[in-house]
């Protein structure tokens, strides 16, 4: 049982993206888990486990690199149940054009698992409910950009164990620039897209940089520095809703009445009010953020709606009106 115990331990330390040396292995199974053996009698249990049958690889190096093969299932005890067999299924169809290719290839294993999973239970009605059910988004989806796994795992784990990375990072003009130091503070997806926020080289004010555009990263071992009174979430919705100025009062007229009942349904904010007017038309009022995303959703009616107030909003769709007609309008000679 003891050596059962050992190898239950052993094979749950193994990644599957990168991999661990048979000495880190040996310190883990000490100061982790209370287990003394020896160099020898790992490397003996590892290789006894890859000729057993588990899907294990070895890089032939001294010491030993041992990852899981990268068609390796997601190995674990106790065995996936179905309910979370069919979590992670629905997870692989509703995800892939929401993550970069990158994210969802670390979940893999656990997508190969659920498959397997799902088909021994092929019988019940639970592996029959991806069949039956359906996720539809109204926006404009587009495919997100590649991503080295590579470049991708190394992110994370300078997140998670919070390090600092040099990087070489190409800018929107294509220019390749290169950071002694990056500071790693968060990540956000948004639409498809990873940013990495992080303070660079000497600086400490944050800023965005977009992870499938990083060239290279190379760990380095020092601490991240967190900057005072830094608040993610605060920091991402100010930046990221595209703010344009503060809380406004937004006045609008809509002129179709399936607007307005969903609008009544999934209000805008919590204190819109509508009023519906003599001439069938409706006002709605509400006190929200002046951000590029109210004029997205407001572009969004067409001209299903008149925006009224504040003013420099509706002067913004006024002279924006004024270009639509000079691009549609047949041309006078």
């Amino acid at each position: 049982m003891d050596t059962l115990y050992r190898h239950w331990i052993i094979l749950r330390m193994i990644p599957t993206r990168r991999k661990i040396d048979t000495t880190e292995i040996w310190r883990r199974l000490e100061t982790d888990n209370g287990i003394t053996t020896t160099l020898r009698t790992i490397q003996r249990d590892l290789i006894m486990l890859e000729t057993s049958g588990f899907p294990l690889e070895c890089d032939g190096r001294k010491p030993s690199g041992w990852s899981w093969r990268k068609d390796a299932p997601h190995f674990d005890v106790p065995n996936m149940d179905p309910v979370t067999a069919l979590t992670f299924k629905l997870t692989s169809q509703y995800l892939s054009r929401l993550l970069p290719h990158g994210v969802l290839s670390a979940l893999d294993p656990y997508f190969t698992t659920a498959d397997q999973r799902l088909k021994q239970t092929k019988e019940s009605t639970l592996s029959r409910w991806p069949d039956k059910v359906r996720i539809i988004s109204r926006n404009l989806t587009t495919l997100p950009p590649a991503i080295s796994s590579e470049l991708s795992e190394a992110a994370y784990t300078a997140l998670l164990e919070e390090r600092r990375f040099t990087a070489e990072y190409r800018t929107l003009n294509g220019k390749i620039s290169k950071y002694n130091e990056v500071n790693p503070l968060g990540m956000a997806f948004v639409d498809g897209l990873t940013y990495l926020i992080a303070s660079i080289n000497h600086h400490t004010d944050p800023v965005l940089l977009l992870l499938h555009r990083f060239q290279s990263i190379e760990l380095l071992e020092k601490p991240v520095t967190v900057p005072e009174n830094f608040d993610l979430d605060e920091w991402v919705q100010e930046l990221l809703t595209f703010p344009v100025g503060d809380t406004i009062r937004l006045k609008a007229c809509f002129s179709h009445r399936d607007d307005i009942q969903r609008l009544r349904e999934s209000p805008l904010v919590e204190n819109q009010v509508i009023k519906e007017l003599p001439n069938g038309r409706f006002d709605l009022t509400a006190s929200v953020e002046d951000t590029l995303q109210l004029r997205w959703w407001l572009n969004g009616f067409g001209a299903r709606v008149e925006v009224l107030a504040p003013k420099a909003l509706r002067q913004e769709y006024v002279e924006l009106a004024q270009r639509y007609s000079s691009l549609y309008l047949p041309k006078t000679t």
